[in-house]
């Protein structure tokens, strides 16, 4: 019996894990950042984390990850929150 679940190669894994050292090493530095009181330098190093992190997360649902319950696209309304 075949598996219908996607197969990730070894290079697609060792890509998203580079991606999420970079996004741990940018915390880092964000951390940093805020320690010495530089806000601007620190919100544009938090902003390259968020960035690799959608990017990888899009690559991650391109390959076949479900996306969470209650998740929803940027720029769309979540089920329900207009009910409130």
């Amino acid at each position: 019996m075949e598996s219908s679940s996607p197969t990730v190669t070894s290079e697609q894994l060792t890509v998203w894990a580079d991606s999420l050292l970079h996004i741990n090493h940018l915390n880092t530095l964000v951390q940093r950042e805020i320690e010495a009181k530089s806000f601007t330098r620190a919100a544009d190093l938090s902003e390259r984390a968020r960035k690799r992190a959608w990017t990888l997360l899009n690559e991650m649902f391109a390959a076949g990850a479900r996306k969470p319950e209650g998740y929803c696209e940027p720029g769309t309304v979540p089920r329900g929150a207009d009910e409130v």
